[in-house]
């Protein structure tokens, strides 16, 4: 066995994708019961998030099935059933374009989770840019990925490469680069742009500091876009694209996941804020009969920092 035939990143691949599905997806769960069961808060920015997280979810089940035909994570001269390339790569490239759409919900749906918060005119106009923008780029290269060949059947079947008209691989690298790198640095901004909103509400430095930490952590995120963009030099390596596309289908998956993971995480500093009333209150022996009969209030957010606030739990005040 030469150690060409010895390497296989399937294992990985399966393992690290579907931590990044799971992990986000219960975290998730837990948004959406915040929003449901304690505010009535469930908006657009949830229910797209939640799509997001749907299509990344078969978008992992794509690639495990390409895994599982032996292909994807190991070199193409140490794949044993070679018949089942094409069938592996047309799975890995329809998940490719469910991703990049995956990927900009989640991104979409953190915007519009700040429309919610922001009061300024000019974050506004900038969050609806950004929304515009970024979904129109990422989008575009969604489409560009399945029509750079005619016919696009030749992406992954090399036996109808002869005859494919394609473009040269230069041109979808540069628009896939361009797309993620837009994608990283829109994540920087949406990252930074909270700071401004919760640093001018009444409450202690320490716990300003902690809410926005807790709404930056699309920082993250950031920084894996700006990682697989990195890879996507890959995209083009068709000699041995079933193992260069490892790091691209595991990247393109932490991206999501951070996103959701980072989006959803404000919303649950509820559960918290409510668990540390309760134990104050439980302690109190002369309430303790009344809190027994007075359950937690369910809020309809209606000002646009009522959202913020439901976040930030009752102690914030603008």
């Amino acid at each position: 066995m030469t150690a060409e035939t010895a390497q296989d990143q399937g294992p990985k691949i399966l393992v690290v994708c579907w931590i990044l599905v799971i992990v986000p997806g219960l975290i998730l769960g837990l948004r959406v019961y915040c929003k449901v069961m304690l505010s009535r808060g469930f908006g657009w920015d949830d229910a797209t998030i939640l799509l997001a997280w749907t299509l990344q979810l078969i978008y992992t089940a794509m690639i495990t099935q390409s895994v599982h035909l032996g292909v994807v994570g190991k070199h193409v001269n140490s794949i044993p059933d070679r018949d089942a390339i094409p069938e592996a790569l047309k799975l890995v490239y329809i998940s490719f374009v469910i991703i990049i759409i995956g990927c900009v919900l989640s991104k979409t749906s953190f915007a519009l989770t700040l429309l919610r918060i922001v009061t300024k005119t000019w974050m506004k106009v900038l969050l609806w840019h950004i929304i515009i923008s970024m979904n129109a780029i990422m989008w575009l290269c969604a489409i560009c990925y399945l029509i750079q060949c005619s016919p696009t059947a030749a992406l992954w079947d090399t036996r109808l490469m002869k005859t494919a008209k394609c473009w040269p691989n230069i041109v979808f690298e540069a628009i896939a680069l361009a797309a993620g790198a837009y994608s990283g640095l829109m994540d920087l901004v949406l990252a930074l742009l909270p700071w401004p909103v919760i640093w001018k509400l009444q409450m202690r430095r320490r716990e300003k500091f902690g809410i926005a930490l807790a709404m930056s952590m699309g920082i993250f995120a950031s920084i894996t876009a700006f990682i697989k963009t990195a890879q996507l030099v890959n995209v083009t390596h068709v000699h041995d694209f079933t193992w260069f596309c490892s790091s691209i289908v595991i990247w393109s998956s932490a991206e999501t996941g951070c996103t959701i993971f980072a989006a959803s995480i404000p919303a649950l500093r509820v559960i918290f804020v409510r668990m540390r009333s309760i134990h104050e209150r439980s302690g109190d022996g002369t309430n303790a009969d009344a809190n027994r009969r007075s359950p937690g209030k369910i809020r309809k957010f209606r000002r646009p920092h009522d959202y913020l606030f439901f976040c930030v739990g009752d102690d914030a005040e603008g």
